[in-house]
């Protein structure tokens, strides 16, 4: 991250976002808030910001109705060599308790010892406990006059209310493409880098908003390239990129035709490959997006998924989903890998059975999804199903969200012999639903339970077993565990006590 670190903007005009100069230009010329708080993704420079605020308000040089800061006087060189005693910066991830607030309310007491202003700048603000954040409300409340503070975060919403209305908040949006190759050409010409403009505007692309991705991965290029030209085929050849459409292609028709092992087959390959899976599944939400606005008539192109407005819809959702549990996961592909086995499994399971229900209600539910696909079918089944066995006719509307809860179920209850033994059969029987139902409440956790197996089922104490303890890890999880206790009662009628162990790999 050497580009990063040498090249991070120094003045306001430095700053690649057009809204954050244009903001901070106008308030920095009026009286200035002793609070700031920064929220927007990662890498879009609100770190810096605060640093280039700390110098335009303690800049010796400064002159009235100016703002941006000289960069040569002393306090500007200290700040940016990040020596200067009255710049404090603060990692709330790892200094996130009350200890630490009160500690920094008994110095902020202290006048400067340079500066004509004490600043601190406190990173990942959400991360600080409730009692830390009550304590720091305090301190925002009634300031001294020599103390400023800039708080920076990427989880707006875990900020209270409280500490939002005492600061003035600048939201860092996602840059433009342009924006990201406005900072990619200041690097290009101070470092006299060798490299087409086509080769940036991929660069850009592949960031996804982020400045301090773009430059990361321009870095790396120049370190591949050796002193030579950086073209965009050399590009796509050291990032592997060129094959990604045709892979996301690919992928569309192993979901199409539900076929997992043909799936999971192509994930292996781009992980061989060394792809980044998340950029991967990046482009895969771009193409479902670009196809939902095909499908809506609101843009022309080619149809290259063959799914449904609904059908594209669930994907979104599922993709979506493994794109967060990617971050924590312990073999990054995984994530990825369950989305597909959920969807072809859900795709082989869709099967419509003969429900006699009242047919003006089945026309009004059926109305709902004017495209057959398999989604809409699915979804139309469970929704008659749910009015049977709940009602008979229709006396309510049913919603999704009424669909998606595990507080009912239209599966019948699975009914053990007289004497409380269990079949094979049954056993199986009561596996299959249990996925089933969990798919409505979690499809990563009905993913994960695909890979364990029963390994016995006593009275009412059910033992899953397991491989691997990222599965038993989740399984064991508070929330995951308390939806697997309730389905298991909706199905069988009793309180069953669950274990996830793990298995002997020997």
């Amino acid at each position: 991250m050497v580009f990063y670190r040498k090249y991070r903007p120094q003045t306001i005009d430095d700053l690649d976002s057009k809204a954050v100069r244009d903001t901070l230009h106008a308030v920095l010329q009026k009286a200035i808030p002793h609070a700031f708080l920064f929220t927007g993704p990662k890498g879009l420079g609100k770190t810096s910001t605060a640093r280039i605020i700390a110098k335009a308000v303690n800049c010796e040089n400064q002159k009235k109705g100016l703002v941006e800061p000289c960069n040569a006087c002393d306090q500007c060189i200290s700040i940016t060599n990040g020596t200067n005693v009255d710049i404090l910066e603060i990692d709330a991830a790892s200094n996130r308790g009350i200890d630490e607030i009160r500690d920094l309310k008994e110095k902020i007491r202290l006048a400067p010892v340079s500066a004509t202003k004490k600043v601190y700048i406190i990173d990942e603000v959400h991360m600080l406990t409730t009692e830390a954040f009550n304590a720091l409300l305090k301190t925002l409340e009634e300031p001294p006059e020599h103390a400023m503070f800039m708080l920076c975060t990427t989880e707006a919403h875990k900020v209270p209310e409280t500490i939002v209305s005492r600061c003035f908040q600048i939201t860092f949006k996602k840059a433009t493409d342009e924006e990201i190759l406005r900072a990619l050409k200041r690097i290009v010409i101070s470092e006299k880098l060798q490299i087409a403009d086509e080769a940036l505007v991929v660069i850009a692309k592949m960031a996804d908003g982020g400045f301090r991705d773009a430059t990361k991965i321009l870095e790396e290029v120049s370190l591949f390239a050796y002193g030579e030209g950086i073209t965009k085929t050399f590009l796509e050849k050291s990032f592997k990129i060129t094959k990604i459409p045709l892979q996301i292609e690919n992928l569309l028709e192993v979901l199409k035709n539900g076929k997992a092992k043909a799936g999971l087959e192509l994930i292996k390959e781009l992980t061989l490959e060394g792809i980044d899976l998340k950029f991967f599944i990046t482009q895969v939400l771009v193409a479902l997006h670009i196809q939902l606005l095909i499908k809506m008539g609101v843009e022309t192109g080619k149809d290259i998924s063959g799914f449904g407005v609904n059908e594209i819809r669930a994907l979104v959702v599922l993709f979506s989903q493994a794109y967060q549990e990617m971050k924590y996961a312990v073999l990054p592909q995984l994530p990825l890998e369950l989305a597909v086995i959920e969807w072809c499994e859900e795709t082989k399971s869709a099967v419509i059975p003969t429900v006699s229900v009242d047919t003006s209600l089945q026309k009004s539910i059926i109305a709902e999804d004017t495209e057959v696909s398999v989604i809409s079918l699915r979804k139309q089944v469970g929704t008659i199903k749910k009015l049977k066995a709940l009602y008979g006719t229709a006396k309510q509307d049913v919603t999704d969200e009424n669909r998606d809860t595990i507080e009912t179920t239209s599966v019948e209850l699975l009914q053990t012999a007289g004497d409380g033994t269990v079949t094979k059969e049954w056993m199986e029987l009561f596996w299959q639903n249990l996925i089933s139902e969990m798919k409505k409440y979690n499809h990563t956790v009905a993913g994960v339970l695909r890979g364990c197996t029963i390994k016995s089922f006593n009275k009412q104490h059910l033992l899953i077993q397991t491989t691997y303890k990222f599965h038993k890890e989740r399984l064991d999880d508070m929330k995951n565990r308390d939806a697997l206790l309730k389905i298991s009662k909706l199905l069988t009628g009793k309180d069953i006590e669950i274990t996830v162990e793990l298995k002997d790999k020997k």
